[in-house]
């Protein structure tokens, strides 16, 4: 009867050997798939960061989108501002030209100093609404690759970074 016993037992440890090489096996598997699967991923995340732009405040050319809730209609050479590091801003408002200062502190933007071409508009275009936000900007925040005015907190227009060069 130990006899059987004891073969029985031998059978049971080799059949769990077998089984624990198996998993180990198959386990390792797992792990190197997993593996792969995680380079992919990071890979693709390494990738749609490279791609993406790293939208600033400065330095971008900012296309005019919105002003009180309202899509703008697209012109030949659309509204646009820009703002430099050593506090100035230019733009183009649909027909004329203007730079002038700014002031940022947080989102706190305060736009100053304001001067334009004047030369004489005979199409539709969004001037004298957009130097009216121009005047009334209160601050302003960067989502993506969105710029937003808002005035005592409430959206007064909206602008999208451009990454091409726009002809004045």
């Amino acid at each position: 009867m130990k006899k059987y016993w004891f073969i029985i037992t031998i059978s049971i440890c080799a059949l769990i050997g077998c089984s624990s090489q198996k998993k180990l096996s198959s386990d390792s598997n797992l792990q190197s798939n997993s593996d792969s699967d995680t380079n992919l991923i990071t890979n693709a995340k390494r990738e749609d960061a490279h791609n993406q732009k790293d939208w600033s405040f400065e330095n971008t050319k900012w296309i005019l989108k919105t002003i009180d809730g309202e899509e703008i209609e697209t012109l030949p050479k659309p509204a646009y501002i820009t703002f430099s590091e050593n506090d100035k801003m230019s733009g183009y408002s649909g027909c004329n030209g203007f730079s002038g200062s700014y002031y940022l502190s947080g989102d706190i933007l305060k736009l100053d100093n304001i001067i334009t071409t004047q030369r004489g508009c005979l199409n539709k275009n969004p001037e004298k609404q957009f130097y009216a936000v121009l005047s009334r900007t209160d601050a302003c925040v960067v989502v993506g690759n969105k710029l937003i005015f808002t005035q005592m907190g409430k959206e007064i227009a909206t602008f999208e970074g451009v990454s091409e060069d726009i002809t004045e």
